[in-house]
């Protein structure tokens, strides 16, 4: 089952909002929500890791 919210891609997003504020001039500043969202797709990934070795 497919989860509601692709956390990977929304934290690359988040990323390359960072990334291209920095880019632009400004100061590049992670905020909670960032924090929040990288955390979740790393639990995504991992997940994701752990169903494709147990297949194996």
């Amino acid at each position: 089952m497919k989860p509601a919210t692709d956390y990977i891609r929304h934290a690359a997003r988040l990323a390359r909002k960072i990334q291209l504020d920095a880019a632009m001039g400004g100061k590049p500043e992670p905020d909670a929500e960032f924090y929040k969202t990288l955390s979740k797709a790393l639990d995504e990934i991992a997940a994701g890791l752990e169903l494709v070795s147990a297949r194996e």
